[in-house]
């Protein structure tokens, strides 16, 4: 298994207490501004569940930059979460043989700046699929609609 001292069987319950927790951040976010959202579309004269609803929806989730396809958003967050979980992997389970640093949460603090400096702009750089799915799950049940899955492209992104 990737890591040596992680259990199979904590992996979905790892998986859906994340996306819980993205949704329920979201719904937190939604619940503090939610004036302050109604406010905007009505000034700006916003409809939700459309492609001007979506720099709203981003409050919440990523979305990929207007210029990029969706393989490139693909191969972006694919090749940055790759870059993430092999750094963290190697800097923080014992079970590689390789002794915990206690620069290790300061390097993958850094590395995750680098990672968003360098490619946030194109994708947002979600990085944590569960971090993201949570908060469009919510965005869509708040009156987003289907756009917060797909983010104003032919399939979900």
């Amino acid at each position: 298994w990737l890591f040596a001292c992680f259990e199979r069987r904590k992996v979905l319950p790892f998986i859906v207490a994340q996306t819980a927790g993205a949704f329920c951040a979201a719904a937190l976010v939604y619940g503090l501004y939610r004036q302050l959202f109604l406010d905007l579309e009505q000034s700006q004269h916003i409809v939700r569940g459309t492609a001007a609803g979506l720099n709203l929806a981003g409050v919440f989730s990523t979305y990929p930059h207007p210029h990029i396809t969706f393989i490139q958003a693909f191969a972006v967050e694919t090749t940055i979460t790759a870059i993430l979980m092999a750094m963290i992997m190697a800097l923080t389970d014992d079970g590689n043989g390789i002794p915990r640093g206690p620069l290790a949460p300061l390097l993958i603090g850094l590395l995750i700046a680098v990672i968003g400096a360098s490619m946030g702009p194109l994708t947002g750089f979600a990085l944590n699929p569960a971090r993201d799915f949570g908060p469009k799950l919510f965005t869509s049940l708040a009156g987003w609609g289907s756009i917060a899955f797909t983010g104003g492209l032919a399939i979900p992104y």
